[in-house]
């Protein structure tokens, strides 16, 4: 017999033996081939299933409770699958260190976590990995500058505590002086340094509710006007995306009109950029299958995301789009993995 097809068997009476053990532990009822099938997701017939598990009785895994048509785990299987499962918990723990090491000390900044990241899910599934920007609302302030650009037209200037430097061109209601400017800068550095941005508008909120007029007012009430357009106006839609040459490598993608539709996805970003902000705060993996992609020009591709979280909360998504036969296995093992380790790296840099 063929090696390949061999070894193939074997790992499919291995994955219905854990199926049997899974719904076993959950019932504590002998499971039929029929709920197994069902399980799967209808991949193996019921047919198929029943050969199986025949092999499986055969071989002393599995046992015929009484006269029940289900069957049950016996130690023999329960010592497989415990084994079965330590060797991949050592494998996936090996291969969340390889991943880990790749996040050396150099890299200070946010920016350079979320490149890093969208790289090696690129490296490591020869897909492309993307990755969202953080929402600016989670990020500690390090510095603030507004400089006069013209007229009511100013550039403000924020410095994160990651030294992430970011700029946003901002539109007042007035023309403000220099010295007013200055003036405002100075009120949020010396009351909110090391402070998270959300935290900051709302401590600005109360403070411009609870006055009606004084020396500060003005600059109070202008201060949360600037932060109130930086977090409202949604400035924060990047994205960063490496490995799209993959593409090229792959049969599915030689077709010209899917190509350009690649390209241009990429390209433009923003369906890519509303899918993945519209999974928000969700944390965990989601897994979009050819025509499941509600974006239309992803129809011939699979997509899965996961979230990674600062101080607590979700705060971005990071995943690979790659053709609908990728290897689901590895893929979602590393695009979990690396989000745990992306969440790792951020509270180290942000602390």
């Amino acid at each position: 017999m063929n090696t390949n097809i061999k070894r193939n068997k074997e790992q499919r009476k291995l994955f219905i033996l854990a199926h049997i053990v899974h719904e076993y532990v959950s019932t504590a009822l002998p499971v039929s081939s029929m709920a197994v099938a069902r399980k799967m997701g209808g991949s193996i017939s019921s047919a198929t299933v029943r050969n199986v598990m025949a092999e499986l009785e055969e071989e002393g895994y599995i046992e015929q409770p009484h006269t029940s048509a289900g069957r049950v785990p016996t130690q023999k299987g329960y010592r497989c699958y415990v084994d079965m499962v330590r060797d991949r918990i050592h494998s996936e723990r090996k291969e969340a260190e390889r991943l880990a090491a790749e996040y050396d000390r150099r890299i200070s900044t946010i920016k350079e976590v979320i490149r890093k990241t969208s790289y090696l899910i690129s490296r490591e599934l020869h897909s492309a990995g993307i990755a969202i920007w953080p929402s600016i609302e989670y990020f500690y302030l390090k510095h603030f500058e507004l400089v006069k650009v013209k007229a009511e037209t100013v550039l403000a200037v924020l410095v994160t505590v990651t030294n992430d430097v970011k700029n946003y061109i901002i539109k007042l209601d007035r023309e403000l002086e220099k010295t007013e400017l200055e003036k405002i800068s100075n009120y949020i550095n010396s009351n909110y340094e090391m402070e998270p941005i959300s935290s900051i508008y709302d401590d600005l909120k109360r403070a411009v509710q609870a006055q009606h007029e004084g020396g500060t007012f003005s600059a109070v009430k202008t201060a949360l006007e600037v932060i109130d357009m930086i977090i409202e106006e949604n400035i924060e839609d990047e994205i960063y995306w490496e490995g799209l040459n993959y593409f090229m490598d792959e049969p599915e993608f030689r077709d010209v009109n899917i190509t350009r539709n690649m390209l241009k996805i990429f390209s433009d970003k923003r369906e890519l950029i509303s899918m993945m902000k519209g999974e928000l705060p969700y944390q965990g993996l989601r897994i979009y299958i050819g025509r499941e992609n509600k974006c239309r020009m992803l129809r011939e591709c699979s997509v899965i995301t996961c979230g990674y979280s600062l101080r607590d909360k979700t705060v971005g998504r990071i995943g690979v789009v790659g053709p609908t036969r990728m290897d689901y296995d590895h893929a979602l093992r590393t695009v979990s993995c690396l989000s745990h380790l992306i969440s790792e790296k951020l509270r180290r840099i942000n602390s």
